[in-house]
């Protein structure tokens, strides 16, 4: 609380405040609650963007199925014998199946990165330090 002088013209001033310093464990433990919150940030726009991608992946395979399907089932004059890209009569071109493949491979990178992406821990890095040294 804040003591209070009279100045020369009977005016009211607070003293200052002693400047409080925090304690060096307060302090570390500040770096760290920043640090989590870094890797909190970054797994979450991780997430957010697994998310993106999967539900494009979907709106895609969505759309572009009955296009497939609909080109596939004029060209051929019925319904699928074999998928094949030979040009053969009842042959259905399977260029559908490399896009979702593809779509499918992209989705799971991000979700690898999203869900089991980790930093490194403390020990890890003091194995992996210990390593480079006794490997000199």
């Amino acid at each position: 609380m804040p003591t209070e002088t009279l100045s020369k013209n009977e005016r009211v001033v607070p003293e200052p405040l002693p400047e409080i310093v925090p304690e060096p464990h307060e302090m570390v433990r500040a770096r760290e609650d920043e640090s989590l919150r870094k890797i909190a940030l970054k797994h979450l726009e991780e997430v957010r963007r697994f998310k993106l991608w999967a539900s494009a992946y979907v709106l895609a395979l969505l759309v572009l199925t009955p296009v497939w399907i609909a080109t596939e089932y004029a060209s051929t004059d019925g319904w699928p014998e074999r998928f094949s890209s030979q040009g053969n009569p009842g042959d259905w071109d399977p260029w559908i199946f490399w896009v979702a493949l593809g779509g499918a491979v992209l989705v799971g990178i991000a979700a690898l990165k999203a869900y089991f992406w980790r930093p490194p821990t403390e020990v890890e890095i003091d194995r992996e330090v210990k390593r480079l040294r006794e490997g000199r």
